[in-house]
């Protein structure tokens, strides 16, 4: 399916501390405790901390990690940009002028700002750390900009889900350059830099991974495959969400797949990105929307699964925060969430 967002109304500006509600659910988890793909048991005490956010049903989405080690969103529903301070735990929201833009991704730029696309403003947007708005518009209508990251060659590339495009933007000319996806309305969703120095990324309806250096390659996934979050793991391979058949794949940069399921059925996995792991070096945490789980797996293929405090939150967006911390978004509960401890 698509996983793309429901538009309401816009919101002000607003600065505010917020509430804080916590649980510690140290070795709890979603599933069998002896899960699919091994024991899913922590022994670490790890806390998941939500936080309020203070404008109502802002639809947080799209998070990272900012040059000042601030947390970043996106704020869907209400058309800014938010910076949760984690000295004051206090957040700040700063408003884009373009009515209905509908912010969805965000990442740090190579030129030291915060980068992010417009979904329904068909636009791409950067903040300075300071709150300073830029905004580029995108030279095709109705293109609809989801994901977006940095390529090695220091530009911004993001993805058009319906403009089926990969495209770049300079972050100093802010000139656009687009490259037509071969598979028509594959709906092109979520990029990372490969550890190859390409491009790659989902084509959520066709049920591809996409790579672009130059020229493009497709890797077909099984029937019924939904490619959503896409990431470079710390053991050099490709790893990414499939939200139809509830598992996490690994993709070898030959096109070998390795797929790991969710713990629970129908978890809906959707983001994804690199953490900590009391069972390793390293691992990919990522968000269940449909389970309401944040969720773990090691490189070595064993998952974990861990509720969310609030029901029916929406996971969405994550991160790698600071403090060996994993950051995420309640798009429907507005609140930001983080697990620490790990």
């Amino acid at each position: 399916m698509r996983n793309v967002f429901i538009a309401i109304a816009a919101g002000a500006l607003l600065i505010a501390g917020c509430g804080v509600k916590s649980v510690i659910p140290a070795g709890n988890f979603a599933g069998s405790p002896n899960g699919i793909n091994g024991r899913s048991v922590h022994t670490a005490a790890m806390t998941i901390t939500e936080t309020p956010v203070p404008q109502a049903s802002s639809g947080p989405t799209g998070i990272v990690t900012g040059p000042d080690g601030n947390i970043w969103f996106t704020e869907y529903f209400k058309n800014s940009i938010a910076v949760f301070n984690v000295t004051t735990s206090k957040i700040k929201h700063f408003h884009i002028t373009t009515a209905n833009a509908r912010p969805a991704g965000i990442t740090v730029g190579p030129d030291g700002n915060l980068w992010f696309t417009e979904s329904i403003g068909n636009k791409i947007g950067k903040i300075t750390p300071a709150g300073v708005i830029t905004e580029f518009p995108i030279n095709i209508p109705k293109s609809d900009p989801i994901g977006i990251t940095t390529g090695a060659d220091g530009n911004l590339w993001f993805t058009e889900l319906d403009g089926n495009r990969i495209v770049s933007i300079s972050p100093t000319t802010g000139n656009l350059t687009g490259f037509l996806v071969p598979t028509p309305r594959s709906h092109p969703a979520f990029i990372t830099l490969g550890p190859d120095g390409a491009l790659w990324f989902t084509e959520n309806t066709a049920g591809k991974i996409g790579r672009l250096n130059g020229h493009f390659t497709e890797f077909a996934l099984p029937i019924g495959s939904n490619p959503e979050g896409i990431v470079t793991g710390p053991d050099g391979n490709l790893w990414f969400t499939d939200d139809a058949l509830s598992q996490v794949d690994k993709m070898t940069t030959a096109g070998a797949v390795t797929t790991y399921p969710t713990l629970t059925a129908a978890a809906v996995p959707s983001r994804i990105t690199v953490g900590p792991s009391d069972l390793g070096p390293a691992a990919l945490w990522f968000t269940e929307s449909g389970a309401n789980n944040i969720a773990e797996v090691t490189t070595a293929g064993v998952v974990s699964e861990f509720p969310a405090p609030t029901p029916a939150s929406g996971l969405t967006g994550i991160t790698l925060g600071p403090n060996n911390t994993v950051w995420f978004t309640e798009h429907i509960a507005n609140k930001i969430g983080t697990v620490a401890g790990i």
